[in-house]
């Protein structure tokens, strides 16, 4: 027995060892000193044994030291070793030969539920497990001491009762000899890896069994990259499928491809390619051939799916359908032989599945109604079926289908060439061998014809109870029998009017000839019909729609007349009153437009003829909107009539007078004798609409019109171009003041065209900023100040250069356009008021004018409101002004927008006051702050005593309503001497300064010395 001393050493402490070294070391040392004495004198002297003392201390003292260091860093490696089998999270064991233990770390504690080390040092391992493992571990241990290395899986049941699996991997201990001292194991715990081991080889088991019902192969097929494959799963029908086992492909399925027939093998191969590439659905159907020359088809079904290592994964089934394909080609060669006899039948046939789904007609089908295989199918041979049928039809099929019964039903379907025949339809259901339902066959035949027999049975039998007059005479035209129908209209009995001639009834409307012709034509065709005039037995006499029919016999012989008739006196009525209505306006009952173009074409083709002229007259009623607004409809309603009496009363019986709508009429003067007629009736029509209109809502309401005409064949020679002329006038009589009449001539066409060009450019001009805004200052006559300025609108053509407003306002109001230009006014002057104000400039009352169009077409008090906030322009600084028109259009709106106005702080002028129509009177109901007295009033100041008079007044009465007056258009000193003793506030005019641009505004307000100036020479335009 061989004895190592190492572990003895590490037990002794330092002096021990110390202590045994200086004894062994003397010994030693003494026993050599003493053999060399021997050896060298023959004696052992004593100097000899005390150096041999000495030296056997030092060696003692060196060995000591040396033993420790080597001692102190072996107990360090031996604890760091023990630190980290400890730190170890798997069991850690020695075990001696006879399997008892002799050390285990804490995981291994922990795992067979021991408290301490203490309690299983020295106990059998095998008895920690369960008996079936015991003999193996045994086994194991033997192994393990003879030199190998060994794995084991086992089942434990720790000291406290739990069982756990175990997988434990075993080596030989061997010491610094080579000898195997112990069996170094580690073991860890496996019991969850185990349960899903279990788990998953049961969810197999449930696979395998289910796939084993499922008819046909249910599989895992996968694709690895480098392109080798195999089927992790498969039932067991792939032993039928491919004759090979599961085992076989479970990791390479070149066996399955060994069998795929040559014919389908690439196809197969493409179709896996694409659907790995895709990760697309696989569906295909192939053959496979086996080594005896068997032969099956084979359709396959499954989905793909990525897999984290870049194979591809399907999931699916194979089913063998070599059965079905020879079915169905049986099928095919009978279905074959069926459509030929099908399509030689004389009748039409049709199959449907038992889904309701039509899928076969055969060519009798098809050529009846001209269509396609492609279209009858489904439900698409239903869409020939009459409407009237159709719901019928359908129904009698559904229920029919759902209950499987035999059925017959009749029904109409249109043929080929359009027409609907009748046909007699016979289904039957169908059933296989095995009493499966398989749908239905029908087959139908065409009865037309003898529904039509019944259908003139029907007729014969009902037609004397119909809704139309009816009477049957003999070939004398004797009455033979009448109906309840003819009772009604005639007013005749039965007994009054059997036995008696048609003639009873005749009216006398219709002479002999007529008569004539009748019978004539009736003789002739066999047949007539027409509007004839009859009496009742009361004597009224009234319309009817006949028809006369003759019946004969198989020679042609006449034998019967059968007449019918009907009452048409509500049609001819309502005929009357549609053309009436087609022809003439609802309102005035005059001729419309339609009348009119039909009549002014005549009366130019007679003009023509008889080398005459005619005039046309287009007319439009001033301020007929105002009456409208302020009555309501039903007043302009009633003037509108008013008017059209007083129009057509002023004519000829020959003139015309139409109205195309709104407050527009036409007068058409034929046969004028010269062009001056056409001015003298259109001065009669203005004087006659100047007076007051009696209305129930006003009894003194008035009104104006202007008047444009055309002249034929001075002015054109169609009807349209006349029109266009007439209206193109009535625009001219508009732009002249209203209230008069104008002509249309050449030197007004190229106006007109000008005035077009002018639109044209004048809407590019807004949107390329071609607009400016000038500035007249208005000042306070007291003190000679600016106090203000008037806002002018100018427009800087690139071409013509300044365009005065007097060219283009007019066109703008008229396109609508002026709605625009008057929001950029508004917000340009307002942006440079602020800028002004930032500019320390002092404060200045900057007046825009404001469109009547801007009243009726925009939210002109919104449009304020925006502007003052965007621009920050205080509002007691801004003015509006408006135009006597603009104010007097719609009182009731004018003045609430006035009055929203004013409390916004904006203030309120009325513009050229004196031009139009209204009074201070009306004024004082307006909230307004300022009247301007009109230029025209002012230029003859102070040569015209008329305007020096009524200048005076209007700034007295101004005053006296609490108006501030300024003057326009003040041109000499004398004309601001004149306002200045009236006691006028403001004036503005070329006195002081024309129109001028922001800058030269800016310059003439700093440099303004409060005297007036000589009148400035220039153009006035604005």
């Amino acid at each position: 027995m061989k004895i190592n001393p190492l572990p003895l050493l590490q037990r002794l402490k330092v002096w021990q060892l110390w202590l045994f070294s200086v004894i062994f070391s003397v010994l030693l040392t003494e026993v050599i000193v003493a053999v060399m004495g021997l050896l060298l004198k023959g004696e052992v002297p004593p100097d000899y044994l005390l150096t041999g003392l000495v030296a056997s201390c030092f060696v003692a003292s060196l060995v000591v030291a040396m033993l420790g260091y080597f001692l102190e860093k072996l107990t360090e490696s031996q604890l760091q070793l023990y630190a980290i089998i400890e730190a170890e999270p798997e069991c850690v064991k020695l075990v001696a030969a006879d399997g008892t233990l002799l050390q285990i770390n804490r995981a291994g504690l922990n795992m067979i539920e021991a408290d301490s080390l203490d309690q299983v040092l020295g106990q059998q391992i095998p008895q920690l497990m369960t008996p079936e493992y015991q003999g193996a571990f045994i086994a194991l241990t033997k192994r393990v001491f003879e030199g190998e290395s060994g794995n084991l899986k086992f089942e434990m049941r720790g000291l406290k009762g739990t069982y756990r699996w175990m997988d434990t991997h075993a080596v030989p201990l061997r010491d610094s000899h080579g000898h195997i001292t112990a069996l170094l194991a580690v073991t860890r715990d496996i019991t969850e890896h185990k349960a899903s081991e279990t788990a998953l080889q049961e969810a197999l088991d449930r696979l395998q069994k289910i796939a084993s019902r499922v008819p046909g192969l249910v599989f895992q097929f996968q694709m690895r990259p480098d392109g080798s494959s195999c089927f992790p799963f498969a039932s067991e029908a792939i032993r039928d499928i491919y004759r090979v086992s599961p085992e076989d492909v479970r990791d390479d399925a070149s066996r399955v491809y060994a069998v795929l027939h040559p014919d389908d093998y690439d196809g197969i191969v493409a179709s896996i390619q694409a659907s790995a590439r895709r990760l697309t659905p696989w569906r295909h159907e192939y053959r496979v051939k086996f080594d005896d020359g068997t032969v099956r088809w084979l359709f396959g079904n499954s989905l793909p799916q990525r897999e984290a290592d870049g194979s591809v994964l399907w999931h699916g089934f194979i089913t063998d359908v070599t059965e079905r394909k020879r079915a169905t080609a049986s099928l095919l060669e009978s279905e074959a032989r069926f459509r030929t006899m099908a399509d030689s039948a004389p009748v039409l046939i049709w199959i449907a599945r038992p889904d309701k789904f039509f899928h076969y007609f055969n060519k009798g089908w098809l050529e009846f109604t001209g269509r396609t295989m492609e279209q009858e199918i489904g439900n698409g041979w239903i869409a020939n079926v009459h409407p009237e049928d159709f719901q019928r039809c359908f129904n009698t099929y559904v229920t029919s289908f759902d209950a499987r019964h035999e059925f017959s039903m009749e029904y109409r379907l249109r043929r080929f060439d359009g027409e609907y025949r009748w046909l007699l339809d016979h289904g039957v259901p169908l059933y296989d061998e095995q009493d499966t339902f398989l749908g239905y066959i029908g087959s139908c035949i065409d009865i037309t014809l003898r529904k039509l027999s019944e259908t003139d049975l029907r007729i014969a039998s009902t037609a004397f109870e119909s809704q139309e007059a009816m009477a049957i005479t003999d070939k004398d035209q004797v009455i033979l029998r009448v109906n309840q129908a003819f009772v009604r209209v005639t007013g005749y009995s039965v007994e009054e009017a059997v036995g008696k001639m048609p003639t009873l009834l005749k009216s006398g409307r219709q002479d002999a000839s007529f008569y004539q012709a009748m019978w004539k034509n009736l003789s002739r065709d066999g047949h007539w019909q027409g509007e004839i005039w009859n009496r009742r037995k009361n004597g009224e006499v009234y319309p009817e729609w006949l028809n006369i029919t003759a019946v004969t016999d198989e020679g042609g012989h006449v034998t019967n007349y059968v007449a019918s008739f009907s009452d048409i006196t509500e049609r001819k009525t309502a005929e009357y009153e549609i053309q009436h209505l087609a022809f003439h306006d609802s309102l005035t009952q005059l001729p419309n437009r339609r009348l009119l173009l039909e009549r002014l074409k005549h009366g130019i083709e007679v003009e023509r003829r008889e080398g005459k002229q005619l005039a046309l007259l287009m007319l439009d009623l001033d301020r007929f909107k105002a009456v409208n607004d302020s009555f309501g409809h039903q007043a302009g309603d009633e003037l509108l009539q008013q008017v059209a009496h007083r129009i057509t009363s002023r004519l000829r019986e020959v003139d015309m007078v139409a109205r195309l709508g709104g407050d527009e009429f036409i007068v058409l003067l034929e046969d004028i004798t010269h062009p001056d007629d056409a001015a003298r009736v259109a001065e009669g029509i203005i004087a006659d609409l100047s007076k007051p209109f009696q209305l129930p809502q006003s009894d003194d309401v008035q009104i104006g019109v202007s008047i444009g005409i055309s002249l034929y064949p001075q002015h054109a020679d169609n009807p349209e171009m006349l029109l266009d002329h007439a209206d193109t006038a009535l625009y001219h009589a508009k732009d002249n003041g209203r209230g008069c009449f104008a002509y249309f001539s050449e030197d007004l066409t190229i106006a007109v065209r000008e005035r077009i060009a002018l639109e044209v450019r004048l809407r590019k001009a807004i949107k390329q900023q071609e607009l400016r805004v000038f500035y007249q200052p208005q000042m306070d006559i007291a003190s000679g100040r600016i106090v203000g300025a008037e806002a002018l609108v100018r427009w800087q053509d690139p071409v013509e250069g300044l365009i005065p407003p007097c060219r283009f306002i007019p066109i703008a109001e008229e396109t609508n356009l002026i709605v625009e230009i008057g929001e950029w006014v508004l917000r340009e002057t307002c942006r440079q008021g602020r800028q002004w104000l930032d500019m320390g400039l002092p404060p200045l009352t900057l007046a825009v004018n404001v469109s009547p169009h801007q009243f009726r077409r925009s939210d002109i008090n919104a449009l304020v409101a925006t502007v003052l906030r965007d621009t920050g322009f205080p509002a007691g600084q801004l003015e509006l002004e408006i135009t006597e028109s603009g104010l007097m259009e719609n009182q009731d709106k004018t003045t609430n927008i006035l009055n929203s106005l004013h409390v916004q702080g904006v203030h309120l002028a009325i513009d050229d006051f004196g031009t139009g129509y209204s009074s201070l009177t009306y004024l004082k109901h307006f909230p307004l702050d300022v009247l301007k007295i009109d230029k025209s009033f002012i230029d003859d100041i102070p040569h015209n005593k008329d305007d020096m008079e009524i200048a005076a007044t209007i700034v007295a009465m101004g005053h006296i309503l609490g108006f501030k007056v300024l003057a326009e258009g003040v041109e000499t000193l004398e004309q601001l001497a004149f306002l200045q003793e009236q006691s006028c506030d403001l004036y503005q005019g070329y006195l002081k300064s024309h129109p001028l641009p922001a800058d030269d505004f800016v310059a003439l307000l700093q440099a303004d010395d409060s005297s007036p100036k000589k009148p400035v020479e220039s153009d006035r335009q604005d």
